[in-house]
């Protein structure tokens, strides 16, 4: 496999897990599988392309308020949707199906905020770096290196901190959490946070790459999901894996089989994933 494939690959890949970190960090705090994250990665990833490329502020700029909007639209996710229903009923179905209609008020929102034409984002460096017979340009290297960077801190941040290690205990019975003094408000926003700053960053690398339009967020909800159906729950580094091995298999089936065939092998794998290992290829495991 030539290199350049093989990086566009583990780019790929990162973004897939940036995304799926995100499912894993906001259902980790709320036990909630959280549809939106796609929306978050497109809205940002918009704002940052509106901002600089559209009204040629600084990048500085975009970057920030990219990060900012998904970290907003992840707070109202929280305390604006699922906190008001889990008050009212202990029922996963209707929380979750409300995260869903909360994703399409984005999309729409995007696509009135932002317009229906395709905006692509302006590259975090548009430097040219020599390689063999051609070139890499130096934001692929930067998106994945700061994909890397992300994941390394995620995952120091569940083990080393204190709000980290407790998250767990609050995702899995908040009441019980409350019950011995956690601070459990706090802890469930820190990952809220945490949530929306990924997704934020994500849309920030895939921006310059692909012209975003206000739908995106379909597919990169569904891919991230894969990922992490792939990586599982064991640890932040997890999703990572989830989501490199999703997008080698995806680049191996289309450079073989065809473009027509990859959803149709992505499809068959994750019912293999279902049936043999629903835990995905890293889960925790439970002394007995």
């Amino acid at each position: 496999m030539e290199f350049r494939v093989l990086l566009a690959g583990l780019e790929t890949g990162a973004f897939y897990g940036l995304i799926a970190l995100g499912y894993f960090l906001f259902l980790r705090a709320t036990a909630a599988v959280n549809f939106a994250v796609g929306a978050y990665v497109m809205f940002a990833g918009m704002t940052s392309a509106y901002l600089v490329v559209s009204h040629g502020l600084p990048q500085i700029v975009g970057v920030s308020a990219a990060l900012l909007a998904a970290v907003v639209l992840a707070w109202i996710s929280e305390d604006g949707i699922l906190q008001p229903m889990l008050a009212r009923t202990r029922q996963e179905f209707g929380p979750v199906m409300a995260i869903v209609a909360f994703m399409f008020v984005i999309e729409q929102g995007a696509g009135l905020i932002y317009g229906r034409a395709p905006l692509r984002g302006a590259e975090l460096s548009d430097t040219l770096i020599p390689f063999g017979d051609g070139w890499i340009e130096a934001h692929d290297l930067i998106a994945l290196a700061g994909s890397v960077v992300i994941f390394a801190l995620a995952a120091a941040w569940l083990k080393h901190t204190g709000y980290g290690r407790m998250l767990r205990a609050v995702g899995d019975n908040a009441d019980a959490a409350q019950a011995l003094g956690l601070p459990v408000r706090r802890i469930r926003m820190s990952a809220v946070i945490a949530t929306g700053l990924v997704c934020g960053a994500a849309g920030i690398f895939v921006a310059p790459q692909a012209a975003l339009t206000y739908q995106s967020h379909l597919p990169f909800a569904i891919m991230g999901f894969l990922a992490l159906v792939l990586g599982g729950t064991a640890s932040a580094w997890a999703p990572l894996a989830g989501g490199v091995l999703l997008a080698m298999i995806e680049t191996v089936s289309a450079r073989t089989l065809g473009g027509s065939f990859r959803d149709y092998v992505l499809l068959a794998l994750v019912l293999v994933v279902f049936s043999f290992r629903p835990e995905g290829l890293f889960a925790i495991r439970v002394r007995t």
